[in-house]
């Protein structure tokens, strides 16, 4: 590929960003405005002029754009000068923990704790402190000890008058110690672990600094302080560092993410050159301005203008409905007609809500008409019970001090050992200063056991033993994970549980699943281990990641969800005070401008056609509660918009029809 022939095609601004390859550089890149372009051709012109690939490392937040990254880099660098590392802030974490984590205390054999392990362990601790309080969930605490994490703070000075975070001082220090005695980190110890161990071993940061000389780094706006200060470290003195990302669209305060880190970064990094990409590829003129009009009025922000040279389009309608299921059908209705009078594929169309519960009235409206959808955002295939099962099998296998997953795998299927004999091998212990683990491989000395516990917990033993010098050979690890599957009888575990081997059909073909991952991991991996497989299985269900559009039908997705991804049609429902913005950020300015993204990022989301739908009443908690319109759309300059009346659609007959329908609704719910 001719380089500078494809830089030649860009436009100013992006040409601009792509040529400026030292010193500290902001590229607000709007929605639409083609930033993965950008971001990858400004990588493969470094490397042309004669960077060292290695030397390029490019970050960003989910698997698939890291994915998407790394296939259009290959398609323009040729040659043996090597490739970039492009990767996830948790994968680049993971692998430099793995190699360097010993400097801090920990084992390189540490295994990834998810959020059912996280919430487990709480539990267990709560349990042990004697912490009974039902009013304190471990989700909850857990949530706390994870948004400390993310600030780089601790939860030693509660805000004062919070239960929840006076439990969680409590908790936090116990938590921590658990971990760590069970060489177990958890996703947010991914980030918090490696910054700390740049901080306390400069040799560690130095090599990595020389390793790592030019840095990139996409959605900067979703970045939290940990990551900021990862990324501040490692860029040095030479600052020769790259951030990607939009202000507008900065929509997960809630879980960490800081828009201080993007609003802050010329003031972080003297000497910024900052590029705005305004012009948007994606959607019509109409679309933008109504983009425009509602983002203009947040305050923290960044001035910029998305235009398009695609034309006017049609413009942004908006539809008053009588209640939920009024909208859903209204939505169904305007879907039917699309595909059957403009020919435009289920496929091309999505309706965007604030959560998913809000997709059961149009997932019914949409069978009603026998129109196919897709919900994106259901259960992670690997927090299915039969997944969690055998990974906490491998898990134990790879780290023998992961209690957790030792308590987990002993008695699934059941093998006679029950809490009383687990509380007494955890006794055992603790008073012979061991590992659990050990402590099932000694049962037989272990006098208040039961004969028949003690063997049970010493031939548990055995079996971990032997599928962990099975494993650890890294050959034919899906033949031994199948084989494994057949010797504790999992399959016949399940038709059990499951009553009928119908009923477990399921499960067990999930279980195939489980064995061919492994197998294609090992075909695919250079250097295939048990403790790489569970990485690569830890870091795939951790990481939100962006499902592709649906497969099947219409998209039915949330606000957050969405973001990231295009659709040629968009329905944004429920544009209604208490849900958009939500009741929990309608007192707070800094609320109320993150609700007006998560719109603004709704709204960015259509190419050709938009629809915006609000209802006179919806049921909440089972009852028909009025609804007041968004303020968001007052925002929406008229000239950009128009509102759409139902019966301008109907012939009288149906008209009519409709009109009694809505009647007999009413009466319905008076009766």
């Amino acid at each position: 590929m001719d380089i500078y022939r494809e830089i030649a095609r860009l436009n100013p601004r992006q040409k601009e960003a792509v040529l400026h390859t030292d010193g500290p550089l902001l590229i607000l890149a709007g929605a639409g405005s083609g930033k993965t372009r950008v971001i990858t051709m400004r990588t493969a012109y470094l490397i042309h002029t004669g960077v060292p690939a290695g030397s390029v490392l490019a970050v960003t937040f989910t698997n698939k754009a890291a994915r998407e990254m790394k296939e259009r880099v290959k398609t323009m660098v040729k040659g043996g000068n090597g490739s970039p590392v492009i990767s996830t802030f948790h994968s680049l974490c993971l692998r430099i923990l793995r190699r360097e984590i010993e400097h801090i205390g920990y084992r390189k054999d540490f295994t990834i704790y998810d959020t059912s392990d996280q919430v487990s362990l709480l539990r267990n601790i709560m349990s042990e402190i004697r912490f009974y309080d039902k009013s304190f969930k471990a989700e909850s605490i857990l949530e706390r000890i994870s948004r400390a994490k993310n600030d780089f703070t601790s939860t030693e000075s509660p805000a004062p008058g919070d239960p929840v975070e006076e439990a969680s001082e409590i908790i936090h220090p116990r938590y921590c110690e658990a971990l760590k005695s069970m060489n177990a980190l958890d996703f947010d110890d991914l980030l918090l672990l490696t910054l700390k161990l740049f901080r306390e071993h400069p040799v560690v940061l130095e090599k990595y600094r020389e390793r790592f000389r030019y840095l990139m780094v996409d959605e900067y706006q979703d970045t939290n302080r940990v990551q900021y200060n990862f990324i501040k470290l490692l860029a040095g003195e030479r600052k020769d560092l790259c951030v990607v990302g939009d202000d507008d669209q900065s929509i997960y305060g809630w879980r960490g993410a800081d828009i201080g880190n993007i609003l802050d970064f010329e003031k972080d990094f003297p000497g910024t050159v900052t590029v705005r990409l305004e012009q948007n590829y994606r959607s019509f003129s109409h679309i933008l301005k109504a983009a425009n009009g509602v983002i203009k009025n947040n305050t923290r922000r960044m001035e910029k203008s998305l235009w398009t040279e695609r034309g006017d389009g049609t413009k942004v309608n908006i539809f008053r409905a009588v209640d939920t299921e009024d909208e859903a059908e209204w939505v169904a209705d305007r879907i039917s007609m699309m595909k059957d009078g403009k020919s435009i594929p289920y496929e091309s169309m999505a309706v965007i809500y604030r959560a998913n519960t809000f997709s059961r009235p149009f997932e019914e409206a949409l069978r009603s008409k026998r129109i196919p959808y897709s919900v994106v955002g259901g259960t992670s295939y690997f927090e299915r019970t039969e997944i969690k099962d055998l990974a906490a099998y491998l898990k134990i296998i790879a780290n023998p001090s992961d209690d957790m997953s030792l308590l987990r795998a002993a008695n699934v299927p059941k093998r006679g050992l029950g809490p009383s004999a687990i509380s007494k091998l955890s006794d055992f212990a603790r008073s012979d200063s061991t590992g659990l683990l050990e402590a099932f491989g000694k049962a037989g000395g272990i006098t208040a056991l039961s004969p028949k516990a003690a063997a049970s917990a010493e031939d548990f033993f055995k079996l971990i033993s032997r599928y962990r010098d099975l494993f650890m050979k890294g050959r034919d690890m899906g033949m031994t994970l199948n084989a494994l599957i057949e010797e504790i009888s999992y399959k016949d575990y399940l038709i059990e549980l499951y009553k009928t081997p119908d009923a477990a059909y399921g499960r067990i073909e999930n279980l195939d699943g489980f064995v061919q991952s492994i197998t294609h991991y090992e075909s695919t991996d250079a250097s295939p281990s048990i403790h790489g497989f569970l990485e690569t299985m830890a870091l795939t269900d951790m990481i939100e990641e962006k499902e592709e559009k649906g497969g099947h039908g219409v998209t039915l997705i949330s606000f957050h969800s969405s973001k990231g991804l295009e659709f040629p049609v968009v329905f944004i429902a429920g544009t209604e005070e208490d849900i958009l913005p939500h009741k929990k950020s309608a007192y707070s300015d800094e609320g109320i401008e993150e609700e007006r993204r998560l719109f603004y990022v709704g709204i960015t989301r259509a190419m050709n056609e938009l629809y915006i739908t609000y209802t006179d009443h919806r049921t909440k908690y089972g009852k028909e509660t009025p609804s007041v319109p968004s303020r968001f759309l007052d925002e929406i300059p008229e000239e950009t918009s128009s509102k759409i009346d139902r019966f301008v659609e109907m012939g009288p007959d149906e008209e009519k029809a409709y009109v009694k329908k809505l009647y007999d609704n009413f009466m319905s719910k008076l009766e």
